[in-house]
């Protein structure tokens, strides 16, 4: 072989070997998250969105639970608010981000819903991961303390005698109260009409305004109960609450079956294995910690811990069963 022949052979082999590394380097690039970036996940914050306005008991819990997660995750956690879209907007805000791990959304029972009474642009089934189910509200219906309705009997009987005056204000279209309160009317031979908002900060201000008639959600009410400035009428869970023992349940006073709305956390479809697992690692010890608990039951709610299977399991269920309530209740729109 000439001296030539082999600076050419020489050359062909560099070009081969720089070849197979950049091929292994792009290979590397190619690889999911999880191989490549789990071990220092996460390396800048993390954002939660928080499907309502500011100021609700959701938002007041998750931004508590992401004081206390923040220390174990080792990055600060972002609260994003993005109220309306009948809580949709964190569902959808995942549908398309990118699936690192750095963009999170709670999930409320109206995910689960509103595809099925209008098109939302995301499948709940097969377009998110989920993490953790996480805690459940207990929900009522309450009224300014001058309000006329000092029972749950006065208020039922007054919409029976005056169709379409009673009026209720809820946090979203589609939402847990806006379905119980429909059924409720169903069962009592009722019609009312619902005024609903961007956040339950909004219908609490539109109810003590006298805009609404009466306030139908979470104990985000709880402190203008307590400053005695509304009346929790009824209450819709399976035993009173501790944070109104004296006011009866919708079940022990007509047998109707209690309500609550549980709700979650997922990211979006695809976020490599490894960093779901250290999201619910943190995650459970957080949820499971005295501190937090004692939010919880500051806020009228209980913790309901799914790991990332059980709620992806339970998420499939509830997009069934809700098809029916929308079709039941007559929900529905034009697709």
């Amino acid at each position: 072989m000439t001296a030539f022949s082999r600076s050419i052979a020489r050359g062909l082999r560099r070009t081969a070997f720089i070849a197979m590394g950049a091929a292994a380097l792009l290979a590397q690039l190619a690889q999911p998250a999880s191989a490549q970036s789990a071990d220092n996940y996460p390396a800048y914050p993390v954002h939660i969105v928080v499907p309502y306005q500011a100021g609700g008991s959701t938002d007041i819990v998750i931004r508590k639970f992401a004081e206390l997660a923040a220390p174990r995750l080792g990055q600060a956690i972002v609260i994003e608010n993005r109220g309306g879209a009948g809580a949709t907007l964190g569902a959808r805000a995942i549908k398309t981000a990118k699936p690192d791990g750095y963009m999170l959304a709670v999930l409320p029972s109206p995910v689960f819903r509103m595809p099925h009474i209008q098109d939302m642009g995301y499948d709940p089934v097969h377009d998110f991961t989920y993490i953790m189910m996480l805690s459940g509200y207990t929900l009522g219906v309450a009224v300014p303390v001058d309000s006329p309705f000092k029972t749950w009997a006065d208020f039922i009987g007054y919409a029976k005698a005056h169709p379409n005056e009673v009026t209720y204000g809820t946090a979203s279209v589609g939402s847990a109260s806006n379905v119980m309160m429909e059924d409720i009317a169903t069962r009592n031979g009722v019609t009312w009409r619902h005024i609903p908002y961007k956040g339950e900060s909004d219908v609490l201000t539109a109810v003590m305004g006298g805009q609404v008639t009466a306030y139908a959600g979470s104990t985000t009410v709880q402190p203008l109960v307590q400053a005695k400035k509304m009346r929790m009428l009824v209450t819709w869970g399976e035993h009173r609450s501790a944070q109104y023992p004296e006011v009866p349940t919708l079940k022990e006073l007509d047998g109707t079956p209690p309500a609550n709305a549980p709700f979650g956390i997922a990211g979006p479809k695809g976020m490599p294995a490894p960093v779901v697992a250290k999201l619910q690692t943190v995650f459970k010890q957080v949820a499971e910690s005295e501190p937090f608990k004692q939010v919880l039951t500051q806020y009228g709610q209980e913790l309901v811990y799914m790991d990332g299977k059980d709620y992806a399991a339970y998420a499939a269920r509830q997009y069934a069963l809700e098809a029916d309530i929308v079709r039941k209740l007559g929900l529905a729109q034009n697709k």
